[in-house]
């Protein structure tokens, strides 16, 4: 099965980037495509508990958890919740701190990784 990463690097709803994102990975999921998402910089926002969705059609918590629940894989950067000022506890349950450490490898043993 090929693996891809999904690097995430945006506030959830300053733009279409990290829905798009969201967007592909779950249609990847169809497509029998292990999929794995590193929430990185800003992008930790993704993956907090009660979003704003800013007026947005869309909801990337709803979207997060789905993903979960087909047991994608998430990490938040522990570093930049720090920067951000969120804890691990404001994340979606489910979503791991990870570190970079954990992207590394998951770089070097995916097919392929697209960032947003």
């Amino acid at each position: 099965m090929q693996t891809i990463t999904i690097i995430i690097n945006e506030l959830p709803y300053k733009n279409d980037k990290a829905w798009n994102g969201l967007r592909l990975a779950s249609q990847l999921l169809d497509q029998d495509v292990e999929i794995k998402v590193f929430l990185l910089e800003d992008g930790v926002d993704v993956g907090k508990e009660n979003q704003d969705t800013k007026g947005k059609e869309y909801n990337l918590e709803e979207l997060t958890k789905k993903m979960l629940a087909k047991d994608v894989s998430f990490f938040a950067c522990s570093t930049c919740l720090k920067a951000c000022g969120m804890s691990k506890e404001k994340l979606i349950d489910g979503i791991i701190e990870g570190h970079m450490s954990d992207l590394a490898k998951w770089v070097k043993e995916s097919d392929k990784v697209l960032t947003f």
